[in-house]
């Protein structure tokens, strides 16, 4: 597959906008995305579901133009929903096609059912953000916020999620570890893979491309098959517009973790000279 960054559809950014403004929550639940010009449904996984829209992983893209509905598997019971395709990229670090699908005229019932679902998810997201991760010191409004804006990224052992030096589109995202592990490493003279941290379930790692503006200065890899919070530019940049304090509260903590790592790495460098 190419790089993250490209997307297959034009509206791409609008696409992801527009299902993103109504509030979602990262979650995995069994999809079949129905489409025109295929004899049977697609079978996908959510990413992140919300009242306006879902985001699915498949293996491979397909006609967005062609969608028609989608069967959503609610911890309650099936929901089908008239959808149409609105965006298509490459998973960073998946073997992955992630589409975003908008829902089309949805019953009030339905509406209910979705705002159930992503206030329930959004709520066990919060408490592990608020008792668990390195943002517990963010208040419970500030976590609530944030879990409405995390999309599940799923990382098989020995993926890079991006790469020392590089500051790619769509490899930009902010991470916490829900399960597994992810260690980070930079490149020594001899090419050789130093590694600086292994990080476990609630640890911050990446974004500094997206909230610094700079390379990133190590690389990423999964160390075991990992499940990450993440929170990506588009995401970054609605929480910019709709929530300006709880952007730069979450900057500062991104830019405050990679200071305190880097004051561990040359702790340990100074005693090793």
């Amino acid at each position: 597959m190419t790089t993250h960054a490209r997307a297959f559809e034009a509206s791409a950014l609008s696409g992801k906008s527009e299902i993103r403004d109504r509030g979602r929550v990262g979650s995995d639940l069994p999809v079949e995305v129905h489409i025109a010009d295929l004899p049977a449904p697609l079978l996908a996984r959510s990413r992140d579901v919300g009242v306006g829209g879902i985001c699915v992983a498949t293996p491979s893209p397909f006609a967005l133009k062609s969608v028609r509905r989608a069967v959503i598997s609610l911890p309650d019971g099936p929901l089908t929903l008239d959808a149409e395709g609105r965006w298509q990229i490459d998973a960073a670090g998946e073997d992955v096609v992630l589409s975003g699908l908008a829902f089309v005229d949805v019953p009030p019932d339905a509406i209910d059912a979705l705002s159930s679902f992503v206030i329930e998810t959004g709520r066990a997201l919060a408490r592990f953000l608020y008792a668990e991760s390195e943002l517990r010191s963010f208040g419970l409004e500030e976590i609530l916020g944030l879990a409405q804006i995390t999309r599940l990224h799923d990382a098989v052992a020995g993926h890079y999620l991006y790469r020392q030096d590089t500051a790619l589109p769509g490899e930009d995202s902010i991470f916490i570890v829900a399960r597994g592990s992810v260690c980070l490493q930079a490149r020594a003279r001899s090419a050789r893979e130093v590694t600086l941290a292994r990080l476990r379930p609630g640890q911050v790692f990446g974004g500094m491309p997206l909230v610094g503006n700079v390379a990133h200065a190590e690389s990423a890899v999964a160390e075991s098959d990992s499940r990450l919070l993440e929170i990506d530019r588009d995401a970054f940049r609605y929480l910019e517009g709709a929530r300006p304090w709880l952007a730069q509260r979450l900057a500062f903590a991104v830019a405050h973790t990679y200071t305190r790592r880097l004051q561990e790495v040359l702790t340990r460098l100074r005693d090793q000279l």
